[in-house]
């Protein structure tokens, strides 16, 4: 049995790990993990295991007889030769996340969600979706024998990830409305049933999974990149990757935490104004963006964000969309790889890194390519 505990973020309550949880129970704020484990890699590292069993020791799931996986992650790291020379670095590399079994970064937060699900007994959710998360979440919760409720905007029918949700045999719900209609309606679902809202841009189990994004440089790399430049939307690659660099620097993996940075496009920028200190008011308008990965309008953890970038000596910037596009086309026809437009947020944000002296000449950036292109409209 792993050894961990919930604790609040807000008010340091803690909770035992007997069930799934999102919220606090005394004061309704969001949770973190901690672990009860000796600072060793030893410890923490099983050494002959592979995949998502190699970091079990450091993941919220109580018995790996639970663990749902469809051996995601060992994701391959990438040179891109002609944008280094372009942005004037060093090397910048591209951490392939699409290479995942449902071809996104999405695939190591569910396969950690899904696993909790399994573990504490859970054996219906219901969420709402229609994206890359919801085709993801679908495929782990079939491979799990959960029952998925997806529900998902009519306005999407007839897209691609809206029809691979149904083909993993999830029960949809097709809402007439735009996101807050559809969230709106799955919470009126679960508390007319009592069926879990999984709600994954807030449980902490999501984010754990995504700490082996870093777990896995050491065995790539000769030395830690001195930046890393993350698209951000909820914030979780972000928050995973920094937890899990600061677990390596504990336990002697690495030497130094890189410089996170966070890219949003200009038109929705919450976590740029936590970073500054200001105020963000959403609309309700949807927005424009093609980069939709990275348009949360209200993330739960913006101040979390903007600290783990503080931190690290990283930044938050917003991103005119041509250049989002002009990095997208310029990398499918320099490096022969279609991502889509939110990874190439991570080549836009260099870019600007770089023109503010941010990011200096000869030094080391990675990006994590979070998910296929070939989904997503190309005109």
């Amino acid at each position: 049995m792993m050894s961990f505990k919930l604790v609040c973020i807000e008010c340091g309550n803690t909770h035992d790990n007997s069930q799934y949880r999102i919220l606090c129970d005394k004061c309704r704020g969001l949770l973190d993990t901690r672990y009860d484990i000796a600072p060793t890699v030893e410890a923490r590292v099983v050494s002959r295991a592979t995949g998502t069993a190699r970091y079990l020791p450091l993941l919220p799931i109580r018995n790996s007889e639970n663990l749902v996986t469809m051996n995601e992650g060992n994701t391959p790291l990438v040179r891109l030769s002609k944008i280094s020379d372009e942005l004037g670095l060093a090397s910048v590399w591209g951490k392939m996340e699409f290479f995942n079994p449902t071809g996104t970064f999405k695939d190591r937060g569910n396969c950690v969600q899904v696993s909790v699900l399994k573990d504490t007994g859970v054996v219906e959710v219901a969420e709402s979706t229609g994206g890359n998360g919801g085709n993801s979440t679908a495929a782990y919760c079939a491979r799990a024998g959960i029952a998925y409720h997806a529900f998902m905007s009519t306005s999407i029918k007839s897209s691609q990830k809206a029809n691979a949700i149904v083909y993993h045999g999830a029960k949809v719900h097709w809402i007439d409305g735009d996101k807050l209609d559809v969230e709106e309606a799955t919470r009126n679902f679960s508390k007319e049933t009592g069926i879990l809202h999984l709600r994954y841009g807030e449980n902490i189990y999501f984010i754990e999974g995504k700490k082996l994004i870093a777990y896995e440089l050491p065995d790539q790399m000769d030395s830690m990149p001195d930046h890393v430049v993350v698209p951000v939307g909820n914030g979780s690659i972000l928050m995973g990757i920094y937890k899990g660099f600061r677990d390596m620097l504990e336990d002697g993996r690495i030497n130094k935490i890189p410089a996170l940075h966070a890219v949003q496009v200009e038109e929705v920028q919450p976590l740029v104004a936590a970073f500054e200190g200001r105020e963000w008011t959403a609309t309700r308008d949807d927005p424009k963006s093609r980069a939709t990965g990275i348009t949360v309008k209200i993330p739960p953890r913006p101040q979390v964000v903007a600290q783990n970038c503080r931190e690290t000596g990283g930044q938050v910037i917003a991103l005119a969309e041509n250049r989002i596009l002009w990095w997208h086309k310029r990398l499918a026809s320099l490096e022969g790889l279609l991502v889509e437009p939110a990874s190439a947020a991570t080549l836009a944000g260099s870019e600007l890194l770089r023109q503010r002296g941010v990011i200096k000449q000869g030094e080391t950036v990675l990006v994590p390519l979070t998910s296929l292109g070939i989904r997503e409209p190309l005109i």
